[in-house]
């Protein structure tokens, strides 16, 4: 690419100096028309160039994984009570009377005020087959959000704790998160690019060729599922289903040879 560029150049100078030198003798046009088509030259040259210059690349996809536990959990739970038609406010009366129960409990187990969100109440109507309401449902949702994930589990999967608090529950799922998720991203995408320039060496080494360098990379979306998950997914994945978690990614990269 350099040689064209050079006799490119050198045409261009030589036909400035002819017009300098020849003065009227040289026709205008014609000095535009030989400079257009040298500098079409120039460009077609170096097309050339890199098109051969792309027909020596190798392009691998490096792959990394890592087992990681959740640090973080987030309890949704439901509290609700059942009541007759006419009877609602007194069923709300006494859901309050579970919430605040159930409240203490958690704080009796020490957990912080901060780590407990109350949101609002609510009544549902229960109706028959034929759109008669037969009772209603009032319940009220907390969400208890804590690093304390040991604590949290020995009262979310015991139901004998609501039992003996006297509390009904309808809805109860818990979420498992990571804070320092993005250092152990940027850490995996550090080992899915030596992944990569590995897969490259052992590559080129097979085809008796040298190596040169990464002249581009693309990182994938990463796959965050339970253990021994297959499931993937092209926008990625992130599951807080279970605390123990594998988090996977890929890199495409591509090397010159030489």
């Amino acid at each position: 690419m350099f040689t064209v560029v050079l006799i490119a150049a050198a045409a261009l100078v030589i036909l400035a100096l002819a017009t300098v030198h020849f003065g009227k003798v040289i026709n205008r046009n014609w000095v535009i028309a030989g400079l257009s088509f040298i500098l079409g030259l120039a460009v077609l040259g170096v097309m050339i160039v890199q098109s051969r210059d792309q027909d020596k690349t190798l392009r691998v996809v490096g792959y990394a994984t890592k087992p990681f536990e959740s640090d973080l959990v987030k309890w949704n739970i439901a509290i609700s009570r059942d009541a007759a038609p006419g009877a609602q406010r007194e069923a709300s009366g006494l859901l309050q009377g579970d919430v605040d129960k159930f409240r203490n409990h958690l704080t009796q187990q020490g957990f912080e005020a901060k780590e407990i969100q109350l949101n609002p109440a609510s009544t549902n109507a229960i109706t028959d087959n034929y759109g008669n309401v037969v009772s209603y449902k009032v319940q009220q949702s907390l969400v208890i959000t804590s690093n304390k994930l040991d604590k949290v589990e020995q009262i979310a999967l015991n139901p004998q704790v609501f039992n003996q608090l006297g509390i009904t529950y309808d809805n109860s799922y818990l979420g498992y998160f990571y804070t320092k998720l993005p250092d152990l991203k940027k850490a995996l995408l550090s080992e899915a690019t030596q992944d990569a320039v590995a897969r490259a060496k052992e590559i080129s080494s097979a085809a008796k060729t040298r190596l040169g360098k990464m002249y581009f990379a693309r990182a994938g979306v990463f796959q965050i599922t339970e253990p021994y998950s297959t499931e993937v997914s092209d926008y990625g994945i992130y599951s807080t289903a279970t605390r123990s978690k594998h988090i996977s990614v890929t890199l495409t990269a591509e090397f010159t040879l030489r």
